[in-house]
């Protein structure tokens, strides 16, 4: 994915019919509009002590520093996302990026994206970019969770703890299958990296979930760092990842 497409999200916005709604006072029972019930959710243990990891992202304009994550990746129908990130300058951040083969099903790069610009926080789902009014100032921590459902094209966008953006983008299944960079945009599955696309900052505590987490599972999150949803398909544990380039493992407080 180009930066001329990201710099230029709002007209993409208008073009394909993508759109989002902003306010303070959504309701915390925002899974109704997907048409489920919260008895119909199951109950997780919760109990653990979540996994604690932190990740320094040292230069700007270079293609060589980036995290691969390793866990496959299956077809998503909805997930979630979340992450504690910092930024140290106020350029532009790539700092997600989950992207498949050229030929699948979808034949797209980027199915998704978080990324921060001077418009704010973009997020991008199966090749679609909403500009979003969220601004982050340097050298702060944010906690951001973005929950999607494949089926009806809508996300949801968690800043620090509480709901700020409803996004409408295309339906369809994230496809499995695909290469979770973080650090880097990319072109193409797992490389084609562009110096302009990349971060200089701090990811802490990235996960995700191979469903919606609930509201008040995600302020939990926010408000106790220790605490997190035990049935996520993948945390940055070592174990889970490839770091490439001056990446630095930072050894996270303990819970």
């Amino acid at each position: 994915m180009k930066a001329s497409v990201v710099f230029s999200c709002f007209v993409v916005v208008a073009v394909f019919g993508v759109g989002f709604s902003t306010s303070e006072n959504f309701p915390e029972t925002y899974y109704e509009f997907e048409g489920r019930e919260d008895t119909e959710r199951a109950t997780y243990a919760t109990n653990a002590a979540c996994p604690q990891t932190s990740y320094f992202f040292p230069n700007v304009e270079q293609t060589t520093n980036y995290i691969r994550v390793t866990t496959p990746i299956p077809n998503l129908h909805e997930f979630t996302v979340c992450g504690i990130f910092r930024k140290f300058t106020n350029g532009d951040d790539w700092w997600v990026s989950y992207a498949t083969m050229p030929g699948s099903t979808t034949n797209n790069n980027n199915e998704f994206m978080i990324q921060h610009n001077s418009n704010g926080i973009n997020i991008a789902m199966n090749m679609k970019i909403v500009a979003e009014d969220l601004k982050l100032s340097v050298s702060t921590d944010y906690h951001i969770c973005v929950t999607s459902f494949a089926s009806t094209g809508t996300s949801y966008v968690f800043l620090d703890g509480h709901l700020r953006e409803i996004v409408h983008t295309r339906s369809g299944t994230i496809e499995g299958g695909g290469t979770f960079i973080l650090g880097q945009d990319q072109d193409i599955m797992g490389g084609k990296f562009d110096p302009a696309q990349s971060v200089q900052g701090r990811i802490r505590n990235f996960m995700l979930w191979r469903r919606a987490l609930e509201p008040a599972e995600i302020l939990k999150m926010y408000q106790n760092r220790c605490f997190c949803p035990q049935d996520y398909l993948f945390t940055l544990e070592r174990k889970n990842v490839e770091l490439v380039g001056g990446v630095a493992a930072v050894w996270p407080p303990k819970c």
